[in-house]
């Protein structure tokens, strides 16, 4: 329980705060982007510091680290729930985000200590089914408690269910191995400057510009974005993260005179590397580890668009926003609990495709359906293959990279894990919503192509039209300041909501693509069941 509760709440805060993107965004009169900020925050802190928790793990207990990550997850959902301004909210998701790197890495190592055998299979396969439930838990449950006592009320619902995952470990008494040695300082902070960097520039391209600098950019380099350089500039961080870790597993080999052992290296080798040589030596663990990123991205970026699309668009309450998605959930909670029987039934490799395939052909379907007023079989089926693809993807994803942990690696297969959860969920909520962003600032183009222009001192402004519903927009531009005629409203009305179709369906198409690219690496697992006997 100690474990699933830590893995339930890591998964639960983003769905929540997806959830109530709406009510966050009237509530405390922010812009869409600095929720979608604050979502990207908390995954890219939790993505960029996990390894480092893992190796925090191996030094320390496992356990120790994970009454810690508890303490701090806690303290921020705590701040959420108080937030009075954007900046508190993005503050309060850095401390969350530090408290779930944390907690990500270390479930395996005391499943590995408390259970063996088939038991240790069937706590691995439920705590990896914990991710696919939370995942739509969060969702549901979260519209449940926003539409009935405000959006602060799961945050602090969040923090109590950390209380009593603290409580649960306090009570914890196990033989746990703990390493000699010491961090690499650079190992640290290398990814997590190039994981920031990353992501940082696909987040920001919306708002800065792709090529050409924005009025919104920091600075220009010779009138282009900053955010395209600040993209190449994380991978080559990336880049010199990974020779960082060849030199100390080359220095480790070394001191330690073999390098047949997978395990840590030995005391006298100084500080050793983050992950171990033989971890992603195993074709099998990078697949099912590009198989986390692109699910996540689907989940991350799809309930982000979505939620903000039927709230801020639809002006949809947060139960009804929920309802509108229903298919998406429920498809996702299905999946993730029949997902050891298809296992058991189809091939890695081909449960892989089938994953691959299921999602972007949801998302497609979504993209083509969509309209100004949701419903419809094909929204419909659009959900269910999508939902269907995630719930699959996080829970046998999870349980065949746990199932495949040697008990010295378990810490660090958690730590890349959770790396991959976080690293998707945070590349789908940044590239969704700078591509819906980004659309929504080329209402002018609409307007040029309909033949259609405003008086020349008026503007049609994207980012605080898209805040009020479609509903209202009449009213809204009607008594604006901008004085138009009535002849000049109703244009300006249905150019705002077709920009807004036209920003909505590109991004999740590029979500598709995004997730799609990852499907090459499916050759890499067998076409047999082997592999699925772990989850048995």
């Amino acid at each position: 329980m100690f474990v699933c509760l830590g893995s339930l709440a890591v998964v639960l805060n983003f769905a929540v705060l997806s959830a109530g993107v709406g009510d966050v965004v009237r509530g405390l009169q922010v812009p869409p982007a600095t929720v979608q900020l604050a979502l990207v925050t908390y995954s890219v802190l939790a993505a960029a510091l996990a390894m480092a928790g893992g190796k925090l793990s191996s030094l320390l207990s496992p356990i120790r680290i994970q009454l810690l990550g508890l303490n701090l997850y806690t303290v921020g959902m705590l701040i959420t729930a108080a937030a009075v301004n954007g900046p508190v909210l993005v503050t309060a998701q850095m401390v969350a985000g530090v408290g779930a790197a944390l907690l990500v890495p270390n479930g395996l190592a005391i499943l590995d200590a408390a259970y063996s055998g088939r038991q240790r299979s069937l706590a691995v396969v439920l705590q990896a089914g914990t991710i696919g439930f939370g995942a739509t838990l969060g969702l549901l449950l979260g519209a449940l408690l926003i539409g009935a006592l405000g959006w602060r009320a799961p945050f602090l619902l969040l923090g109590l269910v950390a209380v009593a995952a603290l409580l649960c470990g306090s009570l914890i008494r196990l033989p746990l191995r703990q390493e000699a040695g010491s961090i690499d300082a650079a190992s640290v902070l290398l990814p997590c400057l190039g994981v920031v960097l990353v992501i940082g520039g696909v987040n920001q391209m919306g708002v800065w510009g792709f090529v050409a600098a924005t009025q919104e950019a920091p600075f220009s380099l010779l009138g282009l974005s900053p955010a395209p350089p600040m993209l190449v500039a994380g991978m080559l961080v990336l880049q010199l993260f990974v020779a960082r870790q060849q030199a100390l597993r080359q220095a480790a080999l070394h001191a330690g005179g073999t390098g047949s052992r997978p395990g840590p290296a030995p005391p006298q080798a100084g500080p050793g590397p983050l992950l171990a040589p033989s971890l992603l030596a195993s074709g099998e663990r990078r697949a099912l580890l590009v198989c986390l990123v692109a699910v996540n991205l689907l989940f991350g970026g799809s309930t982000f668009l979505l939620l903000l699309y039927a709230q801020t668009v639809l002006g949809y309450d947060v139960a009804d926003a929920a309802v509108l998605v229903l298919p998406l959930a429920l498809a996702t909670l299905a999946a993730a609990a029949s997902a050891g029987a298809v296992a058991r039934l189809v091939p890695p490799r081909a449960l892989l495709v089938g994953v691959y395939l299921l999602g972007a052909g949801g998302m497609v379907l979504l993209a083509s359906a969509v309209a100004a007023e949701w419903g419809g079989p094909a929204l419909a089926a659009g959900q269910v293959a999508t939902g269907v693809a995630i719930g699959l993807g996080l829970s046998l994803g999870s349980a065949f990279l746990a199932g495949s942990a040697e008990p010295e690696l378990a810490g660090e297969i958690g730590s890349v894990r959770g790396l991959a959860t976080f690293l998707g969920m945070a590349l789908g909520t940044a590239l969704g919503g700078t591509v819906l962003l980004a659309g929504l600032d080329n209402i002018g183009n609409l307007i040029a192509r309909q033949g259609f222009t405003l008086p020349p001192d008026v503007a049609l402004n994207a980012a605080t039209s898209a805040v009020v519903p479609n509903n209202a927009l009449h009213a809204f531009v009607s008594g604006s300041a901008w004085a138009l005629t009535p002849a000049q409203v109703s244009p300006a009305v249905e150019i705002s909501v077709q920009a807004r179709l036209d920003a909505l369906r590109p991004s999740l198409v590029v979500l598709a693509l995004a997730s799609l690219a990852g499907m090459a690496t499916a050759r890499l697992l067998p076409g047999r069941l082997a592999v699925s006997q772990v989850v048995r």
